[in-house]
């Protein structure tokens, strides 16, 4: 107490210098305190009162109904220790100074320990070094534990004793959010606009909606223009969420390059997933990158699905045959039990035919093995099933791919860096990084490529052939057959036409073949599909003396150097906004994605309790309605209904039901 006065009393203390010192001393204390009233005269301050931060009490809260607020406790309690300090003159002929004129050290609540008062908001601060430092970690795709480490670990301070927490932190980027969202879309406009003026090959084109917000935008820098007249003969195309602040998903076209990686083709956010807004998307891609792919590969969304059927006609459709196979457990695990591992073999061999003929001769054999001819998901696979079986792809080229797997590990990437809450700015530049990512592997394969070639002690002139001209990649795919090629035997010749049969087993598969010494074709179709050749193929050049092969079967896509053509289609009009009315644009509302809303109502009493389930049907144990075994032959009611009526309604089929 006797310190507190004498410092007050010095001569030319500021009201900011007896905060300071109090703060100080509360600090020491066990409690924070803040500014509370003060008096003016003349507009000259003669007084200031500083509380206990527990001083006073809550304000009541409005409650709106329709609204959602948060129910924060307070730490109010009505405390009435503070300190009060006053203008005053000891003499008439002495200048007024600062002096303490009441001071209340009594405290009605518990008072903190060092370790604990710390933590309190007032003793919480981040110095604009930090902020600096913290930012630069955020944009690295640090998360906030990890950045947090790195600078107790830079500061050598022990871990938990920065002058700010993990809450602190999130607070900083939240507030720097709403300091620039309003211009978000602006900015991401204005990027798009100076990356084309910077380099023509840039293509971007965007909508708004009828209140000027962004609705959808896509975007192609130089390098995914340039990687796409090259590779972008097939094309792998699908949706992630939770990249950005507004929900927009985001959608990724990929494909694959020479040497076997992933290469990005052009990137869009959408403001929802519905026909109009995939048509517009497809009708931009092939209008901006001047021609469509020969295959394409996607999930089942079935809004995608007629998107595509009608804005890109020529271009075989492919799904995803992971994202058919991952629901084979909640659509069959039920109904067949104990031969649901069966049947997954014997649908794998289904998938895997050669011909379209096999296909539809052994399909209604494997589906009354289980007796499943009326089950609607299998029914609904056989009416998709030039989508996902291989014996109607076989004739197409999509470089041996069957899933979306490559736009996952794009996806993957760009998440490294982002969140929910990133910003459409910060968004476009980790998708500048993760294309900067690809070009230095791309540059690190053509480097392998010239100092590390394959060497081959045993080499045959078609090896040697394909390895002057194919990347290792490409080579490793060749060599891979052609190792297998003697393994071969001829069954059966008729001039051109050879049946070529597994030399170990009299009952293996026979393969047709047709060589005339130009043209080569094989009833696996393996070269249709990856565009290596086939061992079947190598086989037959090996037992008819072929020592060279025909370069229209070493296609250009997986030579060293690659070459594209120059076939062009007609850009198709497309309904976009031009540069200069970007000073208009306002940022788009939140989004509505696919799939379960993310907040439930809090569970209370009886649900909280962990009683076994019991199926809403059948009224059994260790089961619910979505598993249960006699939801096949049963109407639902409730939610199920919901489902049935949607599908109706659309005349959809169960394989392509989106989420509800």
């Amino acid at each position: 107490m006797h310190s507190l006065f004498f410092v007050a009393q010095r001569h030319n203390i500021s009201e900011e210098e007896a905060f300071a010192f109090y703060k100080r001393y509360a600090y020491q204390h066990g409690f924070s305190v803040r500014k509370g009233r003060f008096i003016k005269r003349n507009g000259i301050m003669r007084r200031r009162d500083f509380f206990c931060h527990r001083e006073g009490r809550s304000s009541l809260k409005i409650i709106e109904p329709l609204k959602e607020q948060r129910n924060r406790e307070s730490t109010r309690c009505e405390c009435k220790a503070y300190l009060r300090i006053s203008l005053q003159k000891s003499h008439d002929i002495f200048p007024s100074e600062w002096r303490v004129t009441k001071f209340v050290v009594e405290h009605n609540h518990v008072l903190l320990t060092q370790s604990e008062v710390r933590f309190l908001p007032a003793n919480r601060t981040i110095s604009e070094d930090d902020i600096e430092r913290i930012f630069l970690l955020k944009e690295g795709g640090l998360s906030v534990r990890q950045l947090m480490r790195v600078i107790e670990l830079e500061k050598n301070v022990k871990h938990g004793y920065l002058p700010f927490i993990e809450r602190d932190i999130r607070n900083l980027f939240v507030k720097t959010k709403k300091k620039f969202e309003r211009n978000d879309a602006k900015d991401l406009l204005k990027y798009c606009e100076d990356a084309k003026k910077s380099c023509s090959k840039f293509q971007y084109a965007y909508t708004l909606d009828e209140e000027r917000r962004l609705e959808h935008i896509f975007w192609s820098p130089a390098s995914c223009s340039d990687w796409y007249q090259k590779y972008g003969d097939v094309v792998v195309f699908d949706t992630t969420y939770k990249v950005n602040s507004y929900e927009m998903p985001f959608g990724i076209f990929v494909g694959m390059n020479s040497h076997g990686k992933t290469v990005l083709f052009g990137c869009a956010l959408l403001r929802n997933e519905t026909i109009s807004a995939f048509r517009w998307l497809m009708k931009t891609f092939i209008s901006l990158m001047k021609k469509p792919p020969k295959t394409i590969l996607t999930d089942q969304d079935p809004w995608m699905k007629e998107a595509i059927s009608k804005d890109l006609p020529s271009t075989k459709h492919s799904f995803c045959i992971w994202h058919i196979t991952f629901k084979f457990s909640s659509w069959f695990n039920a109904i067949l039990r104990d031969k649901y591992s069966k049947w997954c073999s014997d649908f794998y061999e289904l998938y895997k035919l050669e011909t379209c003929e096999e296909f539809e001769h052994q399909w209604p054999k494997v589906v009354a093995k289980y007796n499943l001819q009326s089950n609607k998901h299998v029914k609904g696979l056989y009416e998709i099933r030039n989508y996902w079986a291989l014996a109607y792809l076989r004739d197409h080229f999509f470089g041996g791919m069957t899933t979306t797997g490559r736009s996952e590990s794009i996806n993957a990437f760009i998440k490294r860096f982002i969140n929910s809450h990133t910003s459409l700015s910060d968004f476009t530049k980790q998708v500048d990084v993760a294309i900067d990512d690809i070009k230095q592997k791309e540059d690190h394969d053509i480097m392998l490529e010239k100092c590390k070639r394959i060497n081959l002690k045993l080499m045959s002139p078609l090896q040697e052939q394909a390895h002057g001209v194919l990347t290792r990649f490409a080579f490793q795919k060749f060599q891979e057959e052609f190792e297998r090629s003697t393994q071969y035997s001829i069954h059966h010749e008729n001039g051109n036409e050879f049946v070529l049969r597994y030399y170990k087993d009299a009952n293996s598969r026979k393969h047709m073949v047709f060589w005339d010494g130009k043209i080569a074709t094989c009833s696996c179709k393996y070269f249709e599909f990856w565009g290596i050749l086939c061992r079947h193929i190598l086989s037959i050049f090996l037992h008819k003396d072929c020592h060279e092969i025909p370069s229209n079967y070493l296609p250009s896509r997986w030579r060293l150097q690659t070459s594209h053509d120059d076939d062009e289609v007609d850009p198709q009009q497309v309904n976009v906004v031009f540069e200069e009315q970007v000073d208009v644009v306002h940022c788009p509302p939140p989004s509505k994605t696919k799939g379960r809303p993310k907040r439930r109502r809090l569970k209370g009493g009886k649900e909280l309790s962990h009683n076994m389930n019991t199926c809403g049907l059948c009224k059994d144990v260790g089961h619910n309605i979505v598993t249960c075994p006699l939801k096949e032959n049963t109407q639902f009611s409730g939610h199920t209904n919901k489902k049935k009526k949607i599908c109706k309604d659309a005349n959809l089929n169960p394989i392509l039901l989106p989420k509800v």
